[in-house]
C-alpha cells in the first residue's frame, strides 16, 4: 500500500494509494481548512523592537500593551514563575514584567500567542481536544527543541527551530478538524508509544498526523525546515534537508512527557534509561561516550525541571 508523500526535492506531492479514505478525499478536506494568518504575520512592530539593539524595555512593553491577550499571558507567565507564594506581590505592570522575562521568553511568547488563538479558534468546533494539553505539550516541546538544539551546537539564525517545535502536532488538529469520528477513536485508546498511536491513525484513515500537518503547512507555503519537522519527527533520520531539526522535536516531544506535559495522546512517559533509545537522540547527538551521556543527561534533566514550572504560566 502506497503513500501520498511530500516530495522535498520537486515541492510537490506525489499521489497513491491509502487505506480506508482515499486521497482525494483526505485532500480534499484539508485543503477546506482555513489558512492560519499567524503563521504569516506574527506581530512585526514586536520583532523588529526585539532585533534591534536600540530596543528599550519601555519600547517593548508599549507594543504588549497593545495587544490584550499577549498582556495576559505575559503577566501569567511572571506571575507563575516568579510569585508563585501566595505571600508575595504579584506583577501587574508589562514593564515590569518585560524585565523579569528577558527578551528571550518574550519574543517566545510574541511567537505563540497569535498561533494559540488562531487554531483555538481554527479547531474550535473539534471535539475531542484537550485544547490546554495540547499547548502545554506543544510550547513545552518549542522551548525543548531550542533548548536541545543549543546542547547539540546547532545554530539557528531565526525562529523557526520555535516554530518547528511548536507545530510539530499540528496535523492533530487538523485530523479533529477534517475527521472528528477517527480522531475521536484514536485519542480513547491507549498506546505503548506514539509509534503505535501513528500506526492507529494510519490504519483509520491511510494518513497520520504527522503526513496531515506536513500537507497542510506545506499547501499554504510555510518554511520548508518547518514542513519537514511536522513530517518527519516520527522518523527524524528520514528527514532529507535538517533531520536535526526534526531529531529535535521528536526529542522535545517525548521528554516534555516526562515533565507531566502529556499532550492529547494516552501515551505513557519514557524513563530516562530509555531516552537514549528514541531515534532522534543519534540523529542529534551522534556516538558519545557514557560519560558524555551521563552529563548530557544531567544537563536535560535540569532543563525539564526548570522548563515544567515556566509552563504552569504559558497556557
Amino acid at each position: 500500500m502506497s503513500e501520498v508523500s511530500i516530495e522535498q526535492g520537486s515541492g510537490e506531492f506525489e499521489e497513491s494509494r491509502v487505506g480506508q479514505v482515499s486521497d482525494f478525499v483526505v485532500i480534499d478536506r484539508i485543503n477546506q481548512c482555513p489558512k492560519l494568518a499567524s503563521l504569516r504575520s506574527i506581530n512585526q512592530t514586536l520583532s523588529s523592537l526585539l532585533n534591534s539593539e536600540d530596543s528599550f524595555v519601555a519600547q517593548i512593553a508599549e507594543v504588549i500593551r497593545l495587544d490584550p491577550s499577549l498582556t495576559t499571558r505575559v503577566l501569567d507567565l511572571v506571575n507563575s514563575i516568579f510569585f508563585g507564594n501566595p505571600d508575595e506581590q504579584e506583577v501587574k505592570g508589562v514593564e515590569e514584567a518585560a524585565l523579569f522575562l528577558g527578551l528571550n521568553r518574550i519574543s517566545e511568547l510574541i511567537i505563540a500567542t497569535p498561533i494559540i488563538e488562531d487554531i483555538v479558534e481554527f479547531g474550535k468546533n473539534a471535539p475531542n481536544v484537550k485544547w490546554v494539553d495540547f499547548w502545554k505539550h506543544s510550547i513545552g516541546s518549542a522551548i525543548l527543541t531550542r533548548e536541545l538544539l543549543v546542547v547539540a551546537d546547532f545554530k539557528w539564525k531565526d525562529e523557526s527551530d520555535y516554530v518547528a517545535g511548536l507545530l510539530h502536532n499540528l496535523g492533530k488538529i487538523i485530523m479533529a478538524v477534517t475527521f472528528p469520528d477517527e480522531f475521536g477513536v484514536v485519542c480513547s485508546g491507549s498506546y505503548e508509544n506514539t509509534e503505535k498511536a501513528c500506526d492507529a491513525e494510519r490504519e483509520m484513515l491511510g494518513w497520520d498526523h504527522a503526513k496531515m500537518g506536513a500537507f497542510y503547512l506545506w499547501n499554504h507555503h510555510i518554511a520548508r525546515e518547518i514542513v519537514e519537522t511536522a513530517q518527519w519527527h516520527n522518523d527524524p533520520s528520514s528527514a532529507p534537508n535538517h533531520p536535526e531539526l526534526a531529531a529535535a522535536a521528536q526529542l522535545g516531544d517525548a521528554l516534555i512527557r516526562t515533565a507531566g506535559i502529556q499532550g492529547i495522546e494516552n501515551c505513557p512517559p519514557l524513563p530516562q534509561e530509555q531516552w537514549m533509545q528514541i531515534p532522534g537522540w543519534s540523529v542529534l547527538f551522534g556516538e558519545r561516550t557514557e560519560e558524555a551521556n551521563e552529563r548530557l543527561l544531567a544537563e536535560i534533566q535540569e532543563t525539564l525541571e526548570r522548563e515544567s514550572g515556566t509552563l504552569k504560566g504559558i497556557v
